[in-house]
């Protein structure tokens, strides 16, 4: 778990690093002796646990954790203190639990078991909710409520049966529109007995896979109960279409979202009708990538916002806003010859693709900056 220490102290502070460095299931990738310099270094550093001082001067531990859960209120909090009376106010903030000083490894191991308990239910929580699960950006994979994976469909029209039901999420559909999206050069009676036959085949699969009673006839329109399923894609359409800024209260959503898109829906096997839809939500990733990456830029963080940038570009190389951005972040960051490099690689790149130039404003950009270096 990523790790961060805040402790006023500097020979308490190395004697905790010293201790925590020793746990394998910790990784220390940020120390502070100043409670503010911590709450403006913390959200760069994306921790699974912070360990906090109770007594600092200008913001006190207590303090400090509440403005650490308004950031992200997965991270846990374990309180560092000398005195056993602040064990109430650590419980207040929701701390994980508190250490009395000088830390030992036996308190640590004790907390540690605590931090790693919690996270694995975090991690499984929203998606437990859900007995039944898919992830279908980036690949095809579907769990019943026992944890066993299908891992045959019997037939492709099956396995495209069921994908077609979750673009869809439980509307139904009619059987002649069914089809002509799966049939389309069937003559009607074929196509339709073809129909039944698929559908019996994809109860069977499901049953097996412990999946039962989802899909149903009704008015002639066939259709999937979804309410027992968890979707990756539907989870990330949900949140961008529920969210429009980020800021230090939504920042860790914001990334834990945008990271479930992990490619195009289905992985490889490519439907014509998913098309439209695919393209919006590459749309949206890169809409959000940009928006965390604006995040960062705002809050100084530029190797950050360089990261996401990157993933922008390999989204879409043409994306001119994503390289109006990371010339920004160049810029920003003192580094003329990325800079220059950047434009150079963009220029080639519009000339040999498309046989244009980048347009006006972004010449104009990178002018204002290189001079400015």
């Amino acid at each position: 778990m990523r790790t961060v220490i805040v402790e006023d102290e500097r020979p308490i502070l190395e004697l905790m690093k010293l201790v925590i460095g020793r746990n394998r299931h910790l990784e220390i990738v940020g120390q502070y002796t100043d409670s503010r310099e911590a709450m403006e270094g913390i959200p760069g550093l994306l921790p699974d646990v912070v360990f906090v001082d109770v007594e600092m001067p200008f913001m006190d531990g207590i303090e400090l954790s509440r403005k650490i859960k308004n950031f992200n209120e997965d991270i846990q909090i374990v309180f560092v203190t000398a005195y056993e009376k602040y064990a109430l106010d650590a419980f207040k903030v929701d701390a994980v639990n508190y250490i009395l000083k000088p830390i030992t490894e036996e308190d640590l191991n004790a907390t540690v078991d605590r931090l790693l308990k919690n996270r694995h239910a975090a991690v499984k929580s929203s998606e437990d909710d859900k007995k039944n699960k898919m992830f279908i950006l980036g690949s095809f994979r579907v769990y019943g409520s026992s944890g066993r994976e299908i891992t045959r469909w019997s037939t492709s029209k099956v396995q495209e049966l069921f994908a077609y039901f979750v673009h869809k999420k439980g509307k139904c559909t009619s059987k002649w529109e069914l089809c002509d999206i799966l049939w389309p050069k069937f003559h009607s009676k074929k196509a339709e007995h073809n129909l039944y036959s698929t559908i019996y085949r994809l109860k069977t699969v499901l049953n097996k896979a412990e999946i039962e009673n989802t899909v149903y006839c009704e008015n002639g329109k066939y259709g999937m109960d979804f309410e027992s399923f968890y979707c990756d894609s539907w989870e990330f359409e949900s949140f961008i279409e529920n969210n429009s800024s980020v800021d230090d209260r939504n920042i860790g959503d914001w990334e834990k979202n945008t990271a479930l898109y992990k490619g195009v829906l289905f992985g490889n096997d490519d439907y014509l009708w998913d098309m439209e839809l695919n393209e919006k939500l590459v749309r949206y990733y890169s809409l959000s990538i940009k928006n965390i990456a604006r995040y960062y830029m705002k809050m100084k963080i530029y190797s950050k916002s360089e990261e996401y940038l990157k993933k922008a570009i390999a989204a879409n190389s043409f994306d001119e806003e994503a390289h109006d951005l990371m010339m920004q972040i160049y810029f920003y960051m003192g580094n003329k010859t990325a800079l220059v490099r950047h434009y150079k690689k963009l220029s080639d790149l519009f000339q040999k693709e498309l046989h244009i130039k980048p347009k006006e404003s972004t010449l104009k950009l990178y002018k204002s900056l290189l001079i400015k270096l």
